[in-house]
């Protein structure tokens, strides 16, 4: 097997239910192959202003958030990613924080990663999508590795606003083979081109898998053997060199906070609760909190 690291580019957004159902195959593959990974996350501005869309005249956030919940209750069926119990609002625009997440990339992929995270999280979760800069410092208060003043700057800056907006425009230059899906209107779930706001775009979540022997799509809400058959397919031989899968005590002191879908998918599904962290209940699945994750879990509860 050659040692060439693989490619691994993720088109996403933080208030797309399908990427926030992908989660655990992300953090699987992650757990499986990270070291032989290099991952690119492309933030896709998802949703430019909702106020304008037809289906929520006259906007009432309220009860477009509703609308929403509907479709993310069925999604919760597919996937076992928990939805927003009490979900306060649809958020306007996604722009917000796709640019925090690219602002937190000068702080490192890792502190990147947490930041998106807790971005999935403040919708899922906590019922509260952030779509504007001044609710940032509230969804990712006491982030562990995050330094926020820096934060603040660097959103500022024209390098980030030009490392959005190249994001966004990647995403609505779809490649080929998303192109030659089935209607995505009628296929969603099987990533096929969607067209938004006037735009052609990837379907969220798409996956693009490159290494030495070429390059894969994995499109929509895809079985996890189809992320390792693109891998195997980009670089033969690279699935006999996985990692073993961590326990869950590994998987949640990795990543702060586990649903029981990822502890499924990421430890096997024959495995014990973790004994250490807490247990919360959210929508249709339950999550596992590490200290850090229960403290600001106790805040947003006592806040309200």
């Amino acid at each position: 097997m050659s040692d060439q690291m693989i490619e691994v580019v993720e088109y996403t957004d933080p208030l797309c239910s399908i990427a926030w159902g992908t989660e655990p195959y992300k953090r699987r593959l992650l757990s499986r192959f990270g070291e032989k990974l290099k991952w690119r996350v492309v933030m896709a501005g998802l949703c430019g202003d909702n106020s304008t869309v037809k289906a929520f005249q006259p906007w009432d956030p309220y009860k477009a958030g509703q609308a929403y919940l509907k479709v993310w209750k069925r999604v919760t069926g597919i996937t076992g990613m928990p939805y927003p119990q009490d979900l306060r609002y649809m958020a306007v625009t996604t722009d917000p924080p796709c640019l925090v997440v690219k602002a937190a990339e000068c702080q490192g992929s890792d502190v990147a990663d947490r930041v998106l995270r807790r971005f999935r999280e403040s919708v899922f979760l906590y019922g509260t999508p952030v779509d504007s800069l001044d609710q940032t410092k509230r969804a990712l208060e006491g982030l562990p590795g995050l330094d926020f003043d820096r934060l603040e700057r660097d959103i500022e800056s024209e390098e980030v606003k030009a490392a959005y907006l190249a994001d966004w425009q990647e995403t609505r230059q779809p490649n080929d083979y998303v192109r030659g899906l089935p209607d995505a209107e009628t296929e969603h779930l099987q990533g096929g081109m969607m067209v938004s706001e006037g735009h052609e775009r990837y379907n969220l979540p798409t996956f693009i898998f490159t290494g030495p022997a070429g390059e894969r799509t994995v499109p929509g809400y895809r079985p996890y053997a189809e992320y390792e058959e693109a891998l195997e397919a980009v670089c033969p031989g690279i699935t006999e060199q996985a990692q073993a899968d961590p326990t869950p005590e590994e998987a949640l002191e990795r990543w702060s906070t586990m649903t029981s879908k990822e502890f499924e998918v990421v430890c096997g599904s024959s495995i014990e609760d973790p004994k250490s962290g807490r247990r919360v209940e959210g929508g249709g699945a339950d999550v596992w909190l590490d200290d850090t994750e229960a403290a600001y879990w106790d805040r947003r509860m006592e806040a309200g």
